[in-house]
C-alpha cells in the first residue's frame, strides 16, 4: 500500500494536533440529540442542527468545500484531480446521557488523565474530526489524489438513517466508502437491525394493588439503566420483600418502584443489565390486578430471555454470531402501553422473516406490532478488494493481524453500496459507546488521524 513517506504526514498530524482537538472539543460541546423539529434546516432540532453548522464551518476553515443538505446531512469535499469519489460516512447525532450517571457534565468535555469525556466522543465526532484532519494532512503534504475525498456527515443515524436517504435522493454514492463508526481491524459483516414497537390498550383497573405507570429508555437502541414504576396500594398491606437494585417508598397510598440496571448498547446486552426486566419480574410477583398485570406478564414471558430472544421464538446463535433482542423503551400508564424493542439478527434472515416470527410470537398475548423499521444484513467479506485495502492500511500500520469481524451495530455501511465500517474502537478496550463517561484517549484520537490518513490515500490515490 505504501508508496509515499508517512512519516512526514505523521509529523504534520502531530502538529496540527492541539487545533484538532480544539475542534473537537466545540464539537463535543453541541448537545446534537434527535429532538422535535426546530424550523428550516433542522428537521431534527436545535442541539443536531448546531453540530452539522459547527461541522461544516469548521469543514471551510480547514479548506474543504462544504455544503449543507437541508438540514438532513452535510459534505465536505476534497477535491481530486477526477469527479470520482471516495467517501467517509459519519454521524454527527448522539444517544440521549443522563447527566446523574456521569462523572462531568456530557455536553461540557474535559479532559482526565489523558481521555477526552464526552457524549459522542467514540460515536461519532472524535472519528470525524480524526479523519478530516487526516485528509488536510495528505493535502497539505503536496499528496496528489486521483479520486475526490467526501466526507458526508449525516444527523439522523441513531433512530432511523433517514438523513442518508435524504442524501441519497439528491446525490450519488461515492464509488466507495468507510465509516469510522464500530471497530478495527474491520467490520466485514453487519446484523440486521428491527426497530418495533408492541401496544395494547385497557379499562383503568379499580382494584388494588394495580400498576398505574411503569417508564423505562429514551431510545430502542439502549439497554435501559433505569426503571420506575407506580402503584395503587392498599394502607393494610404489607410492604413487599425488595431485592436488590430495586427500592420502593410508600406515600399516600401509592407505591413507587425503582429498579437500577447497567445501561448498554442494545447491540451487545450482555455488557449491560436490563432494569426495566428487572422490574417487570419483580412486579410479576406482587399479584397485582388489572390490564397493566397482563401486559406485565405477558412481557415475562416474551422477555424471560431479555438479550437473545428465546421468548419470542426468533432466537438464533452460528459460527458466525447471535441474535440479539432487547426491550428497552416503556411507557405504560392506566389504560394502556407501548413498549419499543430492538432485535439485531443474522444474515441468514431477512426483516420480512423477522416480521413474522415476531408477529407469530405476540399475537396469543393480544398485542399489536407496529412502527416496523429495519435494515437487513450486510455482508462482504475479507476478500472483497475494499477490505483487502482497509485490512492491509491498518495491518501495515499496527501489526495487527486480528480476523475481521461481524458486529450487531448497524452502521451507514448498510445504507451505500461498497461501504464497510472501519473502527475507531480497538478489540480488548472497554467499550463506553452509548454509555456514561464514554471518551476517548489523547493518544488514540492521535492514532486515529494516522491511520485515516493511510486509508484515505489507499482508496484515493
Amino acid at each position: 500500500m505504501t508508496n509515499i513517506d508517512f512519516s512526514r504526514i505523521d509529523q504534520v498530524l502531530d502538529g496540527y494536533y492541539p487545533q484538532m482537538e480544539r475542534d473537537l472539543m466545540g464539537l463535543l460541546a453541541c448537545p446534537s440529540v434527535k429532538a422535535e423539529p426546530a424550523g428550516e434546516g433542522a428537521p431534527f432540532g436545535r442541539g443536531v442542527a448546531d453540530a452539522l453548522e459547527y461541522a461544516l464551518a469548521m469543514s471551510s476553515t480547514l479548506g474543504f468545500q462544504a455544503n449543507n443538505v437541508d438540514g438532513y446531512a452535510g459534505y465536505a469535499d476534497l477535491p481530486g484531480e477526477t469527479e470520482e469519489q471516495i467517501g467517509i460516512l459519519a454521524h454527527l447525532d448522539v444517544v440521549p446521557a443522563d447527566a446523574k450517571d456521569w462523572d462531568s457534565d456530557p455536553f461540557s468535555p474535559v479532559i482526565v488523565d489523558g481521555k477526552i469525556v464526552a457524549r459522542g466522543t467514540l460515536d461519532d465526532k472524535g472519528p470525524l474530526v480524526a479523519a478530516m484532519y487526516g485528509a488536510l494532512a495528505l493535502a497539505d503534504c503536496g499528496i496528489k489524489m486521483n479520486k475526490t475525498v467526501r466526507f458526508i456527515m449525516g444527523c439522523d443515524e441513531e433512530s432511523g438513517m433517514s438523513c442518508m436517504t435524504h442524501y441519497l435522493s439528491k446525490y450519488a454514492p461515492p464509488a466507495c466508502s468507510f465509516s469510522p463508526d464500530a471497530e478495527f481491524p474491520l467490520i466485514v459483516a453487519e446484523k440486521g437491525v428491527a426497530h418495533y414497537s408492541l401496544s395494547k390498550s385497557w379499562d383503568a383497573c379499580q382494584a388494588s394493588p394495580c400498576l398505574l405507570s411503569l417508564k423505562s429508555g429514551s431510545v430502542a437502541n439502549v439497554v435501559p439503566g433505569e426503571a420506575l414504576a407506580e402503584l395503587c396500594w392498599p394502607a393494610e398491606k404489607a410492604l413487599p420483600e425488595l431485592p436488590a437494585d430495586i427500592s420502593a417508598e410508600l406515600a399516600e397510598g401509592k407505591l413507587s418502584v425503582k429498579a437500577v440496571g447497567h445501561a448498554a448498547h442494545a447491540s451487545m446486552p450482555e455488557d449491560g443489565e436490563n432494569a426495566l426486566m428487572k422490574l417487570v419480574r419483580f412486579l410479576n410477583t406482587l399479584e397485582l390486578q388489572g390490564g397493566g398485570a397482563d401486559f406485565l406478564r405477558s412481557m415475562g414471558a416474551l422477555y424471560d430471555d431479555d438479550r437473545y430472544g428465546a421468548g419470542l421464538g426468533i432466537a438464533e446463535e452460528t459460527d458466525k454470531g447471535r441474535l440479539t433482542s432487547v426491550p428497552s423503551v416503556l411507557n405504560l400508564d392506566e389504560k394502556g402501553a407501548v413498549l419499543l424493542g430492538d432485535i439485531r439478527f443474522l444474515y441468514e434472515h431477512t426483516e420480512d422473516e423477522i416480521h413474522a416470527m415476531l408477529e407469530k410470537a405476540v399475537a396469543p398475548h393480544g398485542l399489536i406490532l407496529g412502527d416496523w423499521l429495519a435494515q437487513n444484513p450486510l455482508y462482504l467479506g475479507e476478500e472483497h478488494p475494499l477490505a483487502q485495502k482497509l485490512l492491509g492500511v491498518y495491518r501495515e500500520f499496527t501489526g495487527d493481524m486480528t480476523p475481521p469481524l461481524m458486529i450487531g451495530g448497524g452502521t451507514y455501511a448498510k445504507t451505500f453500496p461498497n461501504c464497510l465500517a472501519f473502527g475507531p474502537e480497538k478489540l480488548g478496550e472497554p467499550n463506553l459507546v452509548h454509555q456514561p463517561n464514554e471518551f476517548i484517549t489523547q493518544d488514540n484520537f492521535r492514532e486515529l488521524a494516522k491511520i485515516y490518513a493511510r486509508a484515505i490515500y489507499a482508496l484515493a490515490k
